[in-house]
């Protein structure tokens, strides 16, 4: 566990939070007496009933991962757990194309066809 004086954890509250999820907890100190100890608050687990219900719902393709982990704070990992405690398969998801990108993929199509047609 690192240890800080009050001081510079003051002066670097900022970075100090930032650091937490990666080197974890820092024990503050003053006049080298500890005083108090940094850390993340505890993980609340997902909902299993409504990750389960959520998880179908996305393997259907009703509802987006950042919707799910936004509603209930499950990671991915949660989500493909409840996946595959249901035999669910990841959706297929299919890139929206505009007008524009349907017309150049078309250009380029009727291009190559027109090479392999001359060769």
């Amino acid at each position: 566990m690192r240890t800080m004086t009050s001081s510079e954890a003051k002066t670097n509250f900022g970075e100090v939070l930032s650091s937490l999820n990666s080197s974890g907890p820092i024990e503050i100190t003053r006049n080298g007496k500890s005083v108090g100890l940094l850390t993340l608050p505890p993980a609340q687990a997902a909902d299993a009933g409504r990750l389960a219900a959520l998880a179908s719902a996305y393997a259907q393709g009703r509802v987006s991962w950042p919707q799910i982990t936004e509603e209930t704070g499950a990671s991915f990992g949660e989500l493909l757990l409840a996946l595959g405690l249901q035999k669910l398969s990841l959706p297929k998801v299919m890139a929206k194309k505009s007008p524009e990108q349907t017309a150049l993929l078309n250009q380029v199509f009727d291009a190559a066809a027109g090479l392999k047609a001359q060769a």
